[in-house]
């Protein structure tokens, strides 16, 4: 199988225009239709990281973040969903061959939960696995879920780690628990799990992982652009970051074409011709400008990584990383909230691009991969050679 750069960014536009197509009613009842899941299945995007001998396209986590934007200029959330099920892909690649072999040859949809919310009894072969998760996005469209347990795994050093046990969806109870403020559309339910055995080739350590930046068992061609680039800097950049800068480049077009159409009753004037509305667009402009130079500069230094084959990076680069993607995150928060401020009260209706897309890049701001207050922290730790994030 062969795929593009080009091609992916082709299909992403399609994804894309699905998602905005469906995006209000989606946010209205908590989660995509299978229109969504249809289309994603449909271009293969999923397999984007995939390895070729596991039936994926090869490609790198640079194209992975270019479909996330593209999507993300249509909706924040279709983006969110859209991009985790490829991104997914990349821990699963990490795993025991075994495991990879396993999930991949399925070909279903892989869904994730970090936070390590759950208990397991070590069994023979592998673990009994309870408890309860919530914020499992896109859990609906996916097969197999990644859950966040602490365990100390046979066969690495690292001692009791964060990692993820892998069950299919059909083994635990969904829980339909999403009904938050923003992201509502990426169907963040939870799962509920009692007693599932888990073998050891579908535990993922995550801890292990970043340390040595090979997965268990060894087995897989470095050539292979998934295993070539730290796995969590890459995944998060390309995912929130990329769904962050795409956001934002839609929300400053609507805030130009809507001051320019706007007629202000009270002052007599068109919007556009008011001095202080367009000293409000220059703003807005160079805030959006600020973080796709960052974002920019994000992609090189992965790219970078890439050529180089540099899987393990110190914490001191990986917090830069971090520190860098909370910025875009929360600037691209404040692009949609100042946006809504500067249009007025009429972009605030339900239904309205600009006051779904502000909700949802909040939420986004508030991921543990992206909070400004936990990576300020960190990379300031860093700075002293004190310890980074624990994830990363």
């Amino acid at each position: 199988m062969t795929l593009t750069h080009e091609e992916a960014i082709k299909r992403a536009e399609y994804i894309g225009q699905i998602a905005e197509e469906t995006l209000f009613e989606a946010d209205r009842v908590g989660v995509y239709p299978g229109k969504l899941k249809d289309a994603i299945f449909e271009t293969q995007l999923h397999r984007l990281l995939r390895p070729k001998r596991y039936g994926g396209f090869g490609l790198g986590y640079d194209t992975l973040a270019e479909v996330t934007r593209t999507i993300a200029q249509h909706s924040v959330s279709g983006a969110w969903v859209a991009s985790f099920m490829p991104v997914h892909e990349g821990w699963v690649a990490l795993l025991p061959p075994e495991g990879r072999e396993e999930i991949f040859a399925s070909d279903e949809f892989v869904a994730d939960i970090f936070f390590p919310m759950g208990t397991a009894e070590v069994v023979e072969g592998g673990i009994s696995l309870s408890g309860q998760w919530k914020w499992g996005s896109g859990i609906d469209f996916c097969g197999w879920i990644g859950l966040g347990v602490i365990l100390d795994v046979p066969g690495t050093t690292a001692g009791p780690q964060p990692c993820l046990a892998t069950i299919k969806v059909a083994e635990g109870e969904i829980v339909r628990d999403w009904d938050a403020m923003g992201s509502r559309a990426s169907g963040s339910n939870g799962i509920k799990v009692d007693k599932v055995f888990v073998p050891w080739r579908r535990v993922f350590p995550a801890g292990s992982v970043k340390n040595s930046g090979q997965p268990l068992g060894g087995d897989f061609d470095p050539q292979e652009p998934v295993y070539r680039v730290p796995y969590m800097p890459a995944g998060a950049m390309a995912t929130f970051s990329a769904i962050s800068v795409g956001a934002s480049q839609r929300l400053i077009k609507e805030l130009h074409s809507r001051i320019h159409g706007r007629q202000r009753v009270l002052l007599g004037m068109k919007e556009w011709e008011s001095p202080v509305a367009q000293r409000n667009l220059g703003e807005i402009t160079t805030w959006v400008e600020q973080i796709e130079a960052l974002y920019t500069r994000y992609g090189k230094q992965l790219a970078e990584w890439t050529q180089q084959g540099k899987a393990q990076i110190s914490e001191a680069e990986s917090s830069q990383l971090g520190a860098w993607r909370a910025v875009i995150a929360r600037t691209a928060s404040q692009v949609g909230f100042r946006t809504i401020e500067l249009l007025g009260a009429a972009s605030t209706y339900k239904g309205d691009l600009v006051e779904v897309f502000a909700r949802d890049l909040f939420m986004i701001s508030l991921h543990v991969t992206q909070s400004f207050e936990d990576h300020m922290l960190f990379y300031g730790r860093t700075q002293y050679g004190l310890s980074g994030h624990p994830i990363g």
